[in-house]
């Protein structure tokens, strides 16, 4: 969609007025067993854009009519990095040194992130976006703060998608928030430079693939047949 005002394109997301009701107290209460919060993803861009961060995507605006829900934020011209990571040189050196200052941005962000006392829980492919700039300089957007919190320690609170989720997650122990972000980092960057996960799960039993790693380590991974679109 374009801004009226500019003629530049600009991204937004509609949601029911049904679902997203008035406020986050309203939201909470309508829908105590969820876990994606969308006034808190509203919030937190908008503490990141007051001060300065540069990875997130800007928030213009918000504006309701009577069915919907609209908020507009600014576009990012190469999509996620889902559908980046498909296209591009085949893995190997060539293709580490194009990733090199995508990870330098990624692993930036997130140490911000932190630094700001937030932490994402839902890290991933699909919620790292790419946009270039007029200098033709590709910058990461972090997205989807709806899982995100302020507090460190969880414990019995699995969040993020089964590739991502650290091992902790799936146990009864309380676990650093901080180092499950820097898991999902790691599994972000190794689908990026590989065009391929390396488990589709990390909970107990639930894939083959990441018990060997888990006993034998990365350098003596068989091939997969684990494709990203597949």
């Amino acid at each position: 969609m374009k801004d009226k005002d500019d003629n530049r394109l600009v991204a937004v997301k509609i949601m029911p007025n049904r679902w997203v009701g008035t406020s986050h107290t309203n939201f909470v209460i309508d829908h105590p067993s969820e876990t994606e919060l969308p006034w808190q993803d509203l919030g937190c861009v908008r503490f990141l854009n007051d001060v300065g961060f540069p990875y997130a995507c800007e928030l213009l605006g918000v504006y309701r009519d009577v069915e919907h829900t609209y908020v507009v934020t600014t576009f990012a011209t190469e999509g996620d990095l889902f559908s980046w990571c498909e296209g591009g040189v085949a893995p190997g050196h060539e293709r580490e040194i194009v990733v090199q200052p995508i990870a330098r941005q990624l692993m930036e962000g997130i140490q911000q992130l932190h630094d700001f006392g937030i932490v994402h829980r839902d890290l991933s492919l699909e919620n790292v976006l790419m946009t270039k700039t007029d200098s033709d300089v590709h910058i990461i957007k972090i997205i989807d703060f709806s899982m995100a919190s302020t507090a460190r320690s969880f414990r019995n609170c699995i969040r993020g998608k089964a590739s991502y989720q650290a091992p902790e997650l799936h146990t009864d122990q309380e676990y650093d928030a901080y180092l499950t972000d820097a898991f999902s980092v790691g599994v972000t960057l190794y689908a990026v430079l590989l065009k391929d996960y390396p488990w589709l799960s990390t909970r107990p039993g639930g894939c083959k693939c990441f018990e060997y790693v888990k006993k034998h380590g990365f350098r003596a991974c068989p091939r997969r047949n684990m494709r990203l679109g597949v």
